[in-house]
């Protein structure tokens, strides 16, 4: 069986570990945690994501709504990850068919969702 790859983008350290702990006790291989888009854009230069799981904000006033447009045009389904409610999220309403889980995260909505996704 081949391991199902995830790209996680999160700019919260202890969030990112989290992630990265809880993904690969499911039995996920992580790319990342990767901390801001230009890291995740230079991981992504040597490595194909089967799903990613993004921050939406990712802290001075950059969002991950380009590398999530970029993934989703390369066929990689997107979860987007945020700390705030409803429509005021940081994401234009063209990004409004990628799923959303607020935080603290749905660990099992989370695994559910990738699993739904394929993620690998």
């Amino acid at each position: 069986m081949q391991t199902k790859t995830v790209l996680v983008v999160e700019d919260e350290i202890l969030i990112a570990m989290d992630i990265e702990m809880t993904l690969t006790e499911a039995g996920y291989r992580v790319i990342g945690p990767c901390h801001n888009v230009a890291e995740a854009e230079d991981r992504l230069r040597t490595e194909r994501p089967g799903a990613a799981v993004l921050d939406v904000n990712l802290g001075r006033d950059e969002t991950s709504a380009a590398l999530a447009r970029r993934l989703q045009a390369e066929g990689v389904p997107v979860v987007f990850l945020t700390g705030y409610a409803g429509p005021d999220d940081g994401l234009p309403g063209t990004l409004g068919d990628i799923p959303r889980l607020g935080k603290p995260i749905d660990v099992p909505r989370l695994l559910d969702l990738l699993g739904t996704m394929g993620g690998g």
